[in-house]
């Protein structure tokens, strides 16, 4: 048994996160897709850090955080591990950190500010775009914007998507767009549901995602996977939609059979450039694509879904390491950061 004390208080964990099926399912299928984690989940995450030895519960999502706070007379002794994406807003991801932090609770994961950069694929992208390369990319905001924009400045093919979503959302088959005349009438169909929308140069190449868990100078886990749809791994016009998400095409090697040495190394470097630059804490996913041996950076997550279904799931079939042990790594990694003393 762990035995973790803050100052006098036995810690408890206490688990966050609006679930999937409680939200509109977004797919046309009888199993439910949204960007919410599942039940099934977070239940994973509660009986792993149990089994670990931590006390933990799962607590709920946002009212059942506040009913909690209203109950508790003292939350000295809690560490709320957040999963809580929020409730349906436009920036729905910066809601649970922002609570917490004007209750003053101890929580894992990134703090507000770095939760609405990260979830900014656009912002987040002119932060990085100093250190690593970034896809050339403009952003609208309106029918107006759409109508008055100059898009030839881009080179096609470019994808067209929202700005702030996660879990491929609004991105179809036809967001890859050859021409000016397709980006903007795609544009136009997204912008009825979302706003801004980001057109994006296409890059060619491999796709790399990257979990990292820890903090600087302390990480735990930086694990890039390198995927492949029907055995290609080389991308000339592939693009991952929703429906690519929920029905799990997608396929994951480890980078040592793919890449060099040296591009390996580049790789995990720039994914702690981007964790760090960006502020992210505790754990996150990066994503890239390689061409021709340059690294771009598409985008991060700052809280990508750890569950044993996604590239969590995945890490532990490729590496021979346990989803236990991973979910040790995390909770040790939050610990570390929130507790100025463990005995």
């Amino acid at each position: 048994m762990i035995i973790l004390y803050y100052g006098e208080f036995f810690m408890k964990y206490y688990v966050l996160a609006e679930l999937r099926e409680d939200h509109e399912n977004l797919m046309n299928s009888n199993t439910v897709y949204n960007d919410y984690v599942s039940r099934k989940s977070m239940n994973d995450l509660v009986v792993a850090c149990c089994q670990n030895g931590y006390c933990c519960k799962f607590l709920g999502g946002t009212n059942e955080l506040k009913n909690f706070i209203n109950i508790s007379k003292n939350i000295e002794d809690c560490i709320f591990i957040n999963y809580n994406y929020g409730t349906p807003a436009r920036f729905k991801r910066g809601q649970s950190p922002i609570f917490l932090e004007s209750i003053n609770a101890k929580y894992s994961g990134s703090d507000p500010l770095t939760s609405l950069i990260v979830n900014d694929k656009a912002f987040s992208k002119k932060i990085i775009k100093e250190k690593i390369n970034v896809p050339k990319s403009l952003l609208l905001f309106s029918e107006k914007d759409v109508n008055t924009v100059t898009l030839d400045v881009l080179n096609y093919p470019v994808i067209v998507k929202p700005n702030s979503e996660g879990s491929s959302l609004g991105i179809d088959e036809d967001s890859y767009c050859n021409s000016e005349i397709l980006a903007k009438d795609k544009a136009l169909d997204l912008l009825k549901i979302f706003s801004p929308i980001l057109i994006e140069e296409y890059i060619p190449g491999f796709e790399v995602t990257v979990w990292l868990i820890g903090n600087k100078d302390n990480y735990k886990l930086i694990q890039p996977l390198v995927i492949s749809v029907d055995d290609k791994f080389y991308f000339q016009n592939k693009i991952f939609t929703a429906n690519d998400k929920a029905n799990h095409t997608r396929k994951y090697s480890l980078p040592d059979a793919i890449f060099p040495n040296y591009i390996i190394e580049k790789i995990i470097t720039s994914s702690k450039t981007v964790f760090e630059e960006l502020g992210m804490r505790d754990y996150g996913r990066i994503d890239f694509r390689i061409y021709d041996d340059t690294i771009y950076f598409i985008e991060a997550n700052a809280l990508p879904i750890f569950s044993q279904t996604s590239e969590i799931g995945e890490i532990v079939k490729l590496c021979g390491i346990s989803y236990n042990e991973l979910c040790n790594k995390m909770i040790e990694s939050i610990t570390e950061r929130l507790m100025s003393k463990t005995d």
